[in-house]
């Protein structure tokens, strides 16, 4: 997105916002407590060309967010590509917010609004800073804590400062800078339905290779059995290979970071085969508590090479952190799903 673009967006955003609390106000006769003001950042709509760069940071975590070609990007992870309206909203609500009310300007009581230094190992605060393509400071604020129903019901604002400024301030807008990397993008990395899958099979180190293939009875709720299971052996009571197979073929990403080469899949690997030649194979590997994904995916005709294409446009060179519970239920031997 060019900049230019993102300003004429920026001001339209504004402009749309200010003339729905009107005309909702006068239709409906509703008087509302006055929370006009100063504005946190004075000119923002005049300056949104300029704008090129977002940096948020709390503590030792951060992100970037960067203009690059025809969108944002998350540059402090990758350049993976971030969410343009997440972004917009944070710069149109930024844009709206007015200084309504002076707080404490005593430092020692900064920590009671979640004002602190940001650059504290503890911090709360969040410090959000607007740079131009050289890098050089369009504006800066501290972000501390928000305070829900603060001008009526459901119309929350936020505790603010300026950096080398002690007076502090309720900003009229709801402010949540994040610095999660899964904040800025869009978290469905994988979605494969299941009445697309031929087989799902799940290999661990050391543990025979467990595979659920599609029951051939079919039906509009596909169901999976166990590759090669005994005739004498049943499933553990709750244990469900279409669960399994389930969550192997939906993922979100909990955090995400550039691949590397030399990683190993030292925690395993989940291959699911379509019926139409799709091939999505999901290597996993353990980094401390966390459990970490890459993912590839291949297509033999034109509607697998499609949806292969797809996944990989998000995928490619990239490693994902998985939720915790979402490991733990695509990581399964045979023996956790049979007596």
């Amino acid at each position: 997105m060019k900049p230019q673009t993102f300003s004429a967006l920026l001001i339209a955003a504004l402009v749309t916002s200010a003339f729905a609390i009107v005309s909702y106000a006068s239709n409906n006769r509703v008087v509302r407590p006055k929370v006009s003001g100063a504005p946190l950042v004075a000119g923002l709509a005049a300056n949104a060309p300029r704008i090129a760069r977002v940096e948020i940071s709390q503590g030792d975590k951060s992100v970037a967010l960067a203009l690059s070609g025809s969108g944002w990007v998350l540059a402090s992870h990758g350049d993976y590509p971030a969410r343009a309206d997440a972004v917009r909203g944070l710069l149109v609500k930024m844009g709206e917010a007015d200084l309504v009310e002076p707080k404490t300007n005593v430092k020692e009581r900064f920590g009671l609004l979640e004002l602190e230094d940001p650059a504290g190992k503890e911090a709360k605060s969040r410090l959000v800073r607007l740079l131009d393509a050289k890098k050089a400071v369009i504006t800066e604020v501290v972000v501390g804590k928000k305070r829900v129903d603060a001008f009526g019901a459901n119309r929350a604002g936020t505790y603010v400062r300026r950096p080398g400024d002690d007076q502090t301030w309720l900003a009229s807008a709801d402010l949540e800078p994040s610095v999660n990397a899964k904040d800025w993008v869009a978290t469905a990395i994988l979605d494969v339905q299941p009445a697309k899958i031929a087989a799902v099979s799940i290999e661990m180190p050391g543990e025979p290779a467990l595979k659920l293939v599609r029951d051939a009875a079919g039906g509009p709720t596909p169901k999976f059995n166990i590759a090669g299971l005994p005739a004498d052996k049943k499933l553990k009571e709750g244990a469900s290979p279409d669960t399994l197979v389930r969550a192997a073929a939906t993922l979100d990403l909990d955090d995400l970071r550039k691949a590397e080469s030399s990683a190993k899949a030292d925690a395993g690997t989940v291959s699911i085969e379509g019926e139409k030649g799709l091939k999505v194979t999901i290597a996993l590997r353990k980094a401390g508590e966390d459990t970490w994904a890459t993912i590839a995916a291949t297509g033999t005709d034109g509607e697998s090479k499609t949806h292969a294409d797809e996944i990989n446009k998000k995928t490619a060179g990239f490693e994902f952190k998985l939720p915790a519970g979402k490991a733990a239920a695509i990581l399964k031997k045979q023996a956790d799903l049979v007596e």
